[in-house]
């Protein structure tokens, strides 16, 4: 019986051992190829947190369930799921980090520029939440639970990945759809005031997925030509 015992413990032991790798990453900008230091390494579920070094590395332990997510100010949040990994105990990915905020002083990678049609519908996907970051079903028999729930490090973690990648979403389709304007002629707006303009806009998140393309494109014009005699690059 004992013998039995010791089996079955030794079988959960390796059992969890098994379902967890070893990640050692790194991160890269995708434009220059140089390391990204100072990028937090989430693990929502487990409430964890980690930071890429200078020379843009990071190791970790973690379930083989896990999905990590990776964050800097500038950068595009990366979603990366474990259970997309291979099977071996320890996995060295490399992430291309892709910038929000470009640089003309950066080298500058050809990308086919999405049609007005895409991004509508990259527009209609905004505030989508990925399921690692929806918030838990707690019973509401146990206030005790939902409460800690609310107030732990992992409910914490959730809602600043929400926040991170809605933002990341709305630059990226301003910048897209600045790009799309400049081609079709309707504006000339210089690359470098692209994210100051998206703050002069300000505009919710709601008015860039409820609205037609005829509202949204007046609005931006009209914001457009007030926003150049201030900066002065329209006489």
């Amino acid at each position: 019986m004992i013998a039995l015992l010791l089996f079955v413990a030794s079988g959960m032991v390796n059992a969890q051992v098994n379902n967890t790798i070893k990640i050692s990453g790194r991160v890269l900008d995708i434009y220059d190829r140089n390391p990204v230091s100072g990028v937090s390494v989430i693990i929502p579920k487990a409430g964890q947190s980690f930071v890429t070094d200078a020379a843009g590395r990071f190791t970790i332990t973690c379930s083989k369930r896990d999905t990590l997510f990776l964050f800097l100010y500038g950068y595009q949040t990366l979603r990366f799921s474990m259970a997309d990994s291979t099977d071996k105990a320890e996995y060295h990915p490399v992430f291309e980090f892709d910038r929000l905020i470009t640089s003309i002083s950066k080298p500058i990678i050809v990308r086919p520029k999405p049609t007005l049609n895409q991004i509508d519908k990259e527009r209609e996907k905004m505030g989508q939440i990925p399921k690692e970051l929806r918030q838990p079903e707690v019973p509401l028999t146990s206030p005790i639970s939902a409460l800690y729930e609310l107030l732990s490090d992992r409910a914490k973690e959730r809602t600043k990945l929400r926040q991170q990648i809605q933002a990341d979403e709305r630059v990226r389709i301003y910048h897209e759809l600045f790009d799309y304007y400049k081609e079709a002629g309707l504006f000339d707006l210089p690359d470098e005031y692209y994210d100051q303009f998206i703050n002069y806009l300000n505009l919710p998140v709601d008015f860039l997925k409820g609205n037609t393309d005829y509202t949204i494109t007046k609005t931006i014009l009209d914001a457009y030509k007030k926003f150049g005699l201030d900066k002065g690059f329209i006489k």
